[in-house]
């Protein structure tokens, strides 16, 4: 299993974090780390999710968070890209 890390733009308003934990849940994946924080632009907020697993756990999560309205961007940081 291999550590990765998710960075998502979402819209800043309630619901959002539930809505994207539920997702983890629901595929009973495991969220190692969780920070979320405000942008410049009040109405958006970057939140960044380690977690572990192979290529196709991560591919499956990018693909599922992408189908989110409340999803904006999807980058998926793994230890080539950190």
């Amino acid at each position: 299993m291999e550590r990765f890390i998710v960075e998502l733009t979402v819209a800043n308003h309630c619901g959002v974090l539930n809505r994207i934990t539920g997702l983890y849940a629901k595929r009973k994946y495991n969220i190692d780390s969780l920070t979320v924080h405000e942008t410049r632009d009040p109405t958006l907020s970057v939140m960044r999710i380690v977690s572990s697993g192979d290529t196709a756990i991560q591919q499956q999560m990018t693909r599922q968070l992408r189908k989110l309205f409340d999803v904006k961007t999807v980058v998926l940081l793994n230890n080539s890209t950190l």
